[in-house]
């Protein structure tokens, strides 16, 4: 990502002077030395550059106070001199029931900050906007601008919406125009109609004109950054990024309750839309009606070290004809041969299979060291192991050391830190390949990875502590024989009394029960009481309780 230079300049004295004397303030800190600045008072709506006289590295102070709706078009900068829009001597608050909050049109080299002021993290507030109007349009050709630190609310329809549409002139249609560095970073987003995020467009191979029978194709987006947004409470997708051909970058946003709308298609997490290539990591994603991460690439796409929870939840949880994934991915854009590969993530309980692949078109994809907790479809297939990595026909795919298992769950679980304690107590350490190849050097908190000269499985790479936690927690039991026909010994070999022997079948139903056991060895004949299938059985000694696998045929 580019550096804005005007952030690295401390600011004229002369500039802060005069300001505080206009508007009355105390004293902000300012970043830019610029001879040049302007000041938009509240009852401004449209403020067009081309009748003012702005240059490259100059700065623009949106006055704190309420304000209706902006416009700002026509601004240009040049790529070592960025303008800045910034608010100042406090909250720039957008409300209204008619309009839009901020229009930016033909505007490049631009950023738009909230960080005007130290007494709120988010400077800028858009809080209402009318039915079918965005927070924030990006539109007209703008290109190579950055969003940051602003709060946008209880709009009509997306959070912020960049890309320009295709039109019948083709000035803004692929090959005639690049939205250049995208970059959309610390902002928080909620209480949406539409998606949370909509950047770039979702039809990637082409729209047909309303005047006419031609397809039109919207331009590409490269050098995308989105990071580090809070996104809650979306009607459709929390975030969708489309035409992003090259040097896309996803990463470290916390997304929840998202879908809330529950529109068909329209209710990811995070929609890597058509067109869409590059990294998507690091990411929170939680509690939502839809897909955790839909991907739609062309691909090249790396989706690695996020977590998922609960995706689908709540999207009509008594059907299961409905069927939502942790991680999807197919062919809308695929260029054939190219490869999609989904490492590192964690996924507990979607409502249907932790990761659904139905790319014929990619070869050579790659599914490693992902832990697949407690997917919804389990019983649902001959093969339990569907239920957790499913790949359609066709496919050309290598799924290994991942680590996929029913669980019984924390029922405080609820974001990073609590996940990361639960999966601190699986059998994952060490267990995880080499992902280095990738460019994967570094988990989800960002520590290093590998630790220790191993790779553990999931999204997190464990400290010391949690690895001595779980070998002291841990009992090593022989089951066999294995598979059996119900007839089975289970046996401490550490020479720990079982207490309690309780199983139950893959449904987490228990089946038997004995807790009147006080022997480091039990024999079991449970002939005819266990049909053929998995089952887990769950042995506790007096400091210790462990689960293995059973396997009846």
């Amino acid at each position: 990502m580019k550096k804005i230079k005007s952030e690295k300049f401390r600011a004229n004295f002369i500039i802060v002077v005069i300001l505080m004397l206009i508007v009355n303030i105390a004293p902000v800190v300012l970043y830019s030395q610029n001879t040049n600045s302007i000041i938009i008072k509240p009852d401004q709506l449209n403020i067009d550059a081309d009748v003012y006289s702005v240059k490259p590295g100059d700065t623009i102070y949106i006055e704190s106070g309420f304000r209706k709706q902006l416009r700002l078009a026509n601004f240009h900068g040049d790529a070592s001199n960025y303008i800045v829009f910034i608010n100042l001597g406090g909250e720039v608050i957008f409300e209204n029931d008619n309009q839009y909050g901020i229009l930016i049109q033909n505007c490049s080299f631009f950023r738009l900050t909230g960080t005007g002021s130290t007494d709120s993290e988010y400077g800028i507030r858009i809080l209402e906007t009318r039915e079918n109007a965005s927070g924030m349009s990006i539109n007209s050709l703008s290109t190579d601008f950055e969003i940051d630190h602003l709060e946008i609310a209880n709009t009509g329809f997306a959070g912020i919406m960049a890309f320009s549409q295709p039109t019948s002139d083709k000035k803004a249609n692929r090959g005639n125009f690049v939205q250049e560095n995208t970059v959309i970073h610390d902002n928080y987003i909620h209480n949406t109609i539409g998606e949370g995020l909509y950047i770039g467009h979702s039809f990637y191979n082409g729209i047909t004109s309303e005047n006419s029978t031609e397809t039109l194709y919207p331009h590409d987006l490269k050098g995308v950054r989105i990071y580090k947004n809070r996104i809650e409470h979306t009607g459709w997708d929390g975030m969708q990024v489309g035409c992003a051909t090259a040097d896309c970058e996803i990463f470290d946003n916390k997304i929840s309750n998202y879908g809330e709308g529950m529109v068909v298609s329209q209710h990811s997490g995070i929609q890597i839309s058509g067109g869409t290539t590059g990294k998507c990591y690091n990411n929170e994603i939680e509690n939502g009606s839809g897909h955790g991460i839909s991907v739609f690439g062309l691909g090249d796409n790396l989706v690695y070290n996020n977590l998922i929870l609960n995706a689908g939840y709540n999207y009509f949880p008594e059907d299961k004809s409905k069927r939502i994934y942790g991680i999807f991915c197919d062919d809308r854009s695929t260029i054939a041969g190219k490869s999609f590969n989904f490492i590192n993530n964690t996924i507990i309980s979607p409502k249907s299979d932790g990761i659904r692949f139905y790319s014929t078109l990619s070869s050579n994809n790659k599914l490693y060291n992902n832990v697949i907790i407690n997917p919804g479809s389990i019983g649902d297939y001959s093969d339990v192991s569907q239920s957790y990595i499913y790949l359609n026909k066709g496919v050309d795919a290598e799924a290994s050391n991942n680590y996929c298992k029913k669980e019984q769950l924390d029922s405080n679980m609820e974001d990073a830190n609590s996940i990361y304690d639960f999966t601190g107590t699986l059998d994952v350490f060490g267990k995880g390949k080499d992902v280095l190849d990738f460019g994967i050097s570094k988990d989800f908190f960002n520590e290093t990875r590998p630790e220790f000269g191993q790779n553990d499985i999931g999204a997190f790479q464990f400290d010391s502590t949690i690895r001595a936690r779980f070998k002291q927690k841990t009992t090593v039991n022989n089951l066999y024989p294995n598979p059996s026909i119900g007839s089975f010994v289970v046996e401490n070999i550490e020479n720990e009394r079982i207490k309690k022997i309780t199983i139950t079948d893959i449904n987490g139903m228990k089946i038997y029960e004995n807790n009147s056991t006080d022997n480091t060895l039990i024999a079991l004949n449970l002939d005819g009481n266990l049909k053929k299938g998995i089952y887990f059985v769950n042995v506790e000694t007096r400091n210790h309780h462990s689960s293995e696998k059973l396997i009846i045929n």
